[in-house]
């Protein structure tokens, strides 16, 4: 089973200066690659999970609907929210789809499990900073779906076959014949494996208004488009199953 899940979010990096874009444009660009991904899925019928960035969750609304409405589920991400903001955005955002939003995902900015449960969550999916020594590391927490005080806590999946993560990085930069070959040997190893990608991943080297590190940019824009395409059609030809987050764990 493949957990296809995906960040709408910013970059945690600063607009370049000589990018003069309002607030209202960089929402416009960012729903665009959603529409992107959700092209994607439509196309091979997939669903997936969406994690949508707390702060910005007001100002989305129509690519949220969109999601929603495609059958997709719909997932909170906390970069830098207390629990009061993800609590009343929680609410709202409950009140327009009228329905429960039960997952969370969250890196930097860690709220307690405590917490995340009292704010009517049944499960947080924890995720690690993407840097370029991941080439070199483990993860740092273990990669089972274990449950605490009644939370199921869904860790980022690595790979036994080459111990990286199936993170956003990785994803964009391993070669594509290796990273199918770790998919499928983890595969072999474990009953799910969880994927994550960015959706400003799809701004090319020339449009993105955020000053990246040179290793962030790499294999962006419609090169990013098309990995993912090819992983899309390599699940296919495999007859991998594809669920969201919600379905696998309840």
């Amino acid at each position: 089973m493949v957990l296809l899940t995906f960040n709408i979010a910013f970059p945690e990096y600063k607009i370049l200066n000589n990018k003069n874009i309002s607030e209202t444009e960089l929402i416009k660009s960012i729903e665009e690659k959603a529409e992107t991904i959700l092209l994607l899925l439509e196309l091979h019928e997939f669903k997936a999970t969406f994690f949508v960035e707390i702060s910005i969750v007001d100002k989305l609304q129509n690519i949220i609907k969109k999601i929603a409405f495609e059958r997709h589920e719909i997932a909170l991400y906390n970069v830098s929210s207390t629990s009061e903001n993800i609590e009343k955005m929680k609410l709202n955002l409950e009140q327009f789809l009228e329905k429960p939003i039960r997952g969370i995902r969250q890196k930097y900015h860690q709220i307690s499990y405590s917490e995340i449960k009292n704010l009517d969550f049944t499960y947080v999916s924890n995720i690690e900073e993407s840097r370029l020594n991941f080439l070199w590391r483990k993860l740092t927490s273990k990669t089972e779906i274990h449950t605490e005080n009644n939370l199921t806590i869904v860790p980022e999946s690595q790979s036994p076959y080459s111990q990286l993560p199936f993170n956003d990085y990785v994803f964009q930069v391993t070669p594509m014949k290796y990273y199918e070959s770790m998919l499928l040997e983890s595969l072999k190893n474990n009953e799910y494996v969880m994927i994550y990608v960015n959706a400003w991943q799809f701004f090319n080297r020339k449009e993105s208004p955020f000053d990246l590190p040179f290793y962030k940019k790499i294999n962006t824009g419609r090169i990013f488009e098309d990995r993912l395409e090819q992983l899309f059609q390599f699940i296919d030809e495999n007859e991998i199953a594809v669920s969201r987050m919600k379905d696998y764990l309840f």
